[in-house]
């Protein structure tokens, strides 16, 4: 029981932790609208104010990714209490335990769209590029460079989800 407290601590950790990287990215999404305000009425000129908002996706890929990486700790946690551990005890004690993790595991399912759209904080902004892109706005070396960052991450991060589309039931 005392490697079931261990691990159980660090679910808590990671699930705190889960929450405030969702909370950070609404502080980003307001920090980013006043600045994208500010900009346009400073008459910030065209190319900063393009390269600003090339930027933008890239600290968002990050901090998605990072989420992604703790949710996909918190649930291989999960996984080892629940098929590791929680037999053991069983085992050790001579009758079932965990009745409310193997419960809630039932009423969880492994994919919902409510759980989805926690990410789309991190991914909206990805749609920068292609819509300067779509919108045929000139860029510069720098500004292009960047285009293929905020790809290459997005990319990153759709391949990161595949963890999640595995469970589809």
């Amino acid at each position: 029981m005392i490697e079931f407290a261990a691990l159980r601590r660090e679910l808590d950790d990671r699930i705190r932790f889960l929450h405030q990287t969702i909370n950070l990215a609404i502080v980003f999404w307001c920090v980013l609208l006043v600045a994208v305000f500010y900009f346009i009425s400073c008459d910030l000129p065209r190319d900063l104010f393009i390269t600003f908002i090339l930027i933008i996706p890239i600290v968002f890929d990050l901090l998605g990714y990072n989420y992604q990486s703790n949710q996909n700790s918190l649930e291989s946690i999960a996984k080892y209490i629940y098929e590791v551990v929680r037999p053991r005890a069983a085992e050790a004690s001579g009758q079932e335990i965990l009745k409310w993790e193997k419960y809630f595991a039932v009423q969880k399912e492994p994919f919902k769209i409510e759980s989805s759209t926690k990410v789309f904080a991190f991914l909206l902004p990805s749609a920068i590029p292609f819509a300067l892109l779509a919108l045929r706005v000139p860029l510069n070396g720098f500004q292009r460079i960047l285009v293929s960052v905020d790809v290459a991450f997005l990319l990153l991060m759709l391949e990161n989800f595949r963890y999640k589309l595995r469970r589809v039931k």
